[in-house]
């Protein structure tokens, strides 16, 4: 159990993080062009967009080495992903009582 508990916390503090550059200017454009345009809620759906494609991309192969040959958890990665997607995009279109 002492393994398991160890193979996690190495799973997220044991690595280097390294995101290439030009995904980086491009988000920072794209959320500048949402500012610009008053355009909040879409900067920041397209900002969790890009942390969970680079929560993906760079952990692909650590998710793989932790899980072995069990791909579910890949899949729960991404149904979770496209939950929270789904549940903002409408939390953003429902208007409160305000």
């Amino acid at each position: 159990m002492v393994q398991y508990y160890s193979r996690i916390i190495d799973f997220f503090i044991g690595k280097d993080f390294a995101v290439p550059i030009w995904e980086v200017m491009l988000l920072v454009v794209i959320n500048s062009i949402c500012l610009l345009l008053g355009r909040h809620r879409l900067g920041l759906i397209v900002s969790y967009l890009f942390v969970f494609y680079w929560g993906f991309i760079i952990n692909r192969g650590y998710f793989i080495d932790f899980l072995g040959n069990m791909t579910w958890g890949l899949y729960i990665y991404a149904i979770s992903g496209v939950f929270m997607l789904i549940v903002t995009v409408l939390g953003f279109f429902i208007k409160g009582n305000r």
